[in-house]
């Protein structure tokens, strides 16, 4: 059953009122539609396509994160913010990615500078790529969850050390 002209309107008024929510794709049979907002990031259809590919994790998996690279460290899901740094979260269950798009540098390192409102990395839900914004200024200490990992909701992504204020 094809999507009809009011059908996309409505999806299309969705992703609008959608606070959270900058790009959208929907495939309905051999129709597909590929919806952004203005300015979101460009993805490309092979990181799509990767991302759908994803497999839920095992339980076993599910609370070690392998620290892959420098400064995304630690041994079991963070549910404390140490005192003095402060946590973004994931605002939904899905897979957290550092980078727009597989051939891109990463949104933030370990010791990057960040403004509020700052893109720190995206949320991807059932092929729907969702930026994760910090709310503070201030120095990324740590990066908690691989490039490419499993997310929870309100599962702490990094810390950031806020800047104090003079």
């Amino acid at each position: 059953m094809p999507l009809s002209h009011t059908d996309v309107r409505r999806i299309l008024e969705i992703l609008d009122s959608a606070q959270h929510l900058e790009s959208l794709d929907v495939t309905v049979g051999e129709f597909e539609l590929h919806a952004r907002k203005p300015g979101a990031a460009a993805f490309t259809r092979e990181r799509s396509e990767q991302a759908g590919k994803a497999a839920a994790p095992r339980p076993s998996e599910a609370s070690q994160v392998p620290a892959a690279d420098a400064g995304i460290a630690t041994p079991a899901v963070l549910t404390e913010v140490p005192e003095g740094l402060v946590a973004v979260r994931s605002p939904m269950v899905g897979t957290f990615y550092l980078r727009p798009a597989p051939d891109q540098s990463e949104f933030v390192t370990v010791g990057a500078t960040v403004q509020a409102g700052d893109t720190v990395c995206l949320v991807e839900v059932m092929k729907m790529f969702n930026t994760v914004k910090t709310e503070i200024t201030g120095t990324v200490e740590r990066i908690l969850v691989e490039n490419g990992k499993p997310v929870q909701h309100e599962q702490i992504l990094m810390l950031v050390k806020p800047v104090q204020e003079a």
